[in-house]
């Protein structure tokens, strides 16, 4: 496959779910572009969340419904592990909801001053394909009414304002943080989905 053009490769050898980024992505986006994108206020962070999922829905709802569970191997996306670029559009927004209810539920303890005890690891949060596209998606758009709905009655946390939890990338982070990491991850798989229509050769 050309570095830069999706393909359709039936048998792909990937690294293992779980392997990182490489050494200087990760570098550069722990210590400069996370910390910028951290960098906004609580309501932009909450907005780009319902922005992001609106596009990653626009951009579902383009691709037949015949070909939403059809893999398709795309170029490498920054921010995005060389495991996961052998998914379905469905696939990436189960991805999507499994991590995003995951960061919520994060938030939520930390909130209440507490640390999850869990370590997350990065393998754990990939597609399962247990459930039907029809099930995903209905998941996804309760997630961003969810998320919706508890801005309105749960008060901003501000930057640097209580307990951490790790992150497996970018180490221990407060609320804040967390919550700007679902409009940034959401943001780096719709990118994906963009790719795997384009794969699947649909304008």
């Amino acid at each position: 496959m050309a570095g830069s053009e999706a393909s359709n490769a039936k048998n792909p050898t990937l690294q293992k779910p779980g392997a990182g980024l490489p050494w200087w992505e990760l570098l550069v986006a722990r210590h400069l572009v996370f910390p910028m994108a951290c960098r906004k206020p609580w309501a932009t962070a909450a907005q780009q969340f319902q922005d992001e999922g609106a596009r990653v829905l626009a951009v579902l709802d383009s691709i037949p419904a015949e070909r939403v569970s059809e893999p398709v191997l795309v170029p490498r996306i920054a921010g995005m592990e060389d495991s996961s670029r052998f998914w379905s559009a469905i696939m990436t927004v189960e991805h999507l909801n499994m991590v995003g209810s995951a960061v919520r539920r994060v938030i939520s303890s930390l909130r209440q001053g507490q640390v999850p005890s869990v370590e997350p690891r990065v393998a754990d949060f990939k597609p399962r394909g247990s459930i039907t596209p029809a099930e995903v998606r209905s998941e996804f758009v309760r997630l961003l009414a969810d998320a919706a709905e508890a801005e309105k009655v749960e008060p901003p946390i501000p930057r640097g304002v209580g307990p951490r939890y790790g992150h497996p990338w970018f180490g221990p982070m407060d609320a804040h943080q967390w919550h700007c990491l679902l409009g940034f991850h959401q943001g780096v798989h719709r990118k994906q989905i963009e790719a795997i229509r384009k794969g699947l050769g649909i304008a």
